[in-house]
């Protein structure tokens, strides 16, 4: 009530300021901080009496089934499915009873809801810890209002999404409530923005390179065996439809818009032009998720306030790998924008690697990220699944970031990488079998490898 609010905020006020930091009526807003701290103080409380860790939203899609399938295997997990269609959910819910023989780890409880703004979602997220969705595109299913109510409810979010320009309205409209309020609002946690994110990370603290050091990282998929996911091509369709400053596209920091100009070091999105012959790789040719992961990966980059030059490709082998795969799987071709077929989920596999070298000393690290199963499926699933669960604080241990923003809250809309911690979540992910890291660190001298011959 109104008398416990007021008093509430008057204790803080004189326990946290000085009189001559307080304005008016102490039993209104009395100064300049206790708004603030107000309001941080009722996210936490909110936060211990939720009663359930995490919401999955579009469960009853492809990539939401397999995160579902992850989740109910979490012991004691508190958890709910969520989408539009009752009996979609209720099919899913047996198909995940059935799945685990009658055992399932932890059973979810099902809201029917949808994002067409004929309901207010904020009556359903403020029972979680944090909300996870697959239901993309978000620019077309109504994702902003998700967003939204996480950022002002302090609820930790996570999402799929690859529509660059959605993620800077985010960034825009909602970035100031989730940092007023303690949210997490991560962008993008799957394959492969969360890859590149965590083995961009991965290779930099291998490096060892100090704070003020400038640094170059390389990060080139080798191998991507799996179908095109149905999000993917959505995605293209939606960014080809989409209405936003046509000047964005070329911005390599558009989603960064308040980058320190000493951070904004590179003038191309990909970091170079394809194809392009690069001194100890070869041919070097374009990634097709390199635009995704390069504006996102940025946006870690000025957030830990690390100056770094960005080149993000493809191995030249890549492709005729791919085609190879598909041409080996009979009837993947017709499927691309489908589930994909076990055999797909199953034999397929991809590769990530990394290169850091200090401009300074030409100290050089390698990193490369390597995993099973299809993914654009099983690591986009399982990594939104896990993202989920680390924010919710169900996760290993240290995997979750706290006051890492100028605001002392630690909310804001994020990547991956400023919200987690890179060691816990490579310890989490390689211990479930999602993927391998392997590391090197390489001699002085090995900057000359990486310069540009075209």
């Amino acid at each position: 009530n109104i008398s416990f609010l007021s008093s509430k905020l008057a204790l803080l006020c004189h326990s946290r300021v000085s009189p001559g930091d307080c304005c008016g009526d102490m039993r209104l807003c009395c100064c300049r901080v206790g708004v603030a701290a107000l309001l941080a103080w009722f996210v936490s409380v909110a936060r211990a009496e939720a009663d359930l860790d995490l919401i999955l939203y579009g469960a009853d899609g492809c990539v939401g089934h397999f995160a579902a399938s992850h989740l109910a295997k979490q012991k004691g997990l508190r958890w709910a499915i969520a989408g539009r269609n009752r009996q979609h959910l209720d099919d899913l819910a047996r198909d995940l009873a059935e799945q685990g023989n009658g055992s399932t780890v932890s059973q979810p409880e099902i809201i029917v809801a949808s994002l067409d703004g004929t309901s207010n979602p904020k009556r359903w997220v403020a029972r979680a810890r944090a909300v996870i969705t697959a239901a993309g595109p978000f620019s077309v299913h109504g994702g902003e209002r998700l967003v939204q109510a996480c950022a002002e409810t302090g609820v930790h979010y996570a999402d799929t999404s690859d529509e660059f320009y959605w993620q800077r309205w985010m960034i825009d409209r909602h970035d100031a409530a989730a940092r007023q309020s303690g949210a997490k609002v991560v962008l993008s946690s799957g394959f492969c923005v969360l890859a590149g994110d965590l083995g961009a990370q991965l290779a930099i603290a291998e490096l060892g390179a100090g704070a003020d050091e400038d640094v170059a990282v390389d990060a080139w998929l080798e191998t991507y065996n799996g179908g095109l996911s149905a999000g993917v091509i959505n995605t293209g369709k939606a960014i080809a439809n989409a209405s936003y400053p046509k000047t964005w596209d070329a911005d390599p920091y558009v989603l960064a818009p308040g980058a320190e100009p000493e951070l904004r070091v590179d003038s191309k999105v990909e970091g170079m032009s394809y194809p392009s012959w690069v001194h100890g790789e070869g041919m070097v040719v374009k990634n097709i998720f390199g635009p995704y992961d390069a504006r996102l990966l940025r946006r870690s980059f000025t957030h830990l306030k690390q100056k770094v030059r960005l080149r993000v490709g493809a191995t030249s082998s890549l492709y005729p790998r791919w085609t190879a795969f598909l041409a080996s799987h009979p009837g993947s071709w017709s499927k691309l924008a489908r589930c994909p077929s076990k055999d797909v989920y199953d034999d397929g596999a991809w590769a990530y690697r990394f290169r850091a070298t200090t401009a300074a000393g030409g100290r050089s690290s390698e990193v490369l990220l390597a995993g099973a199963g299809d993914p654009g499926y099983r690591f986009t699933a399982l990594g939104l699944a896990e993202t989920g669960l680390c924010l919710a604080g169900r996760s290993i241990s240290g995997c979750l970031k706290s006051g890492t923003d100028e605001s002392g809250s630690g909310g804001g809309v994020q990547t991956a990488m400023a919200a987690m911690q890179p060691g816990p979540l490579r310890r989490r992910l390689e211990s479930m079998g999602l993927l391998k890291v392997t590391t090197q660190f390489l001699a002085a001298n090995a900057a000359a490898e990486m310069s540009l011959v075209v």
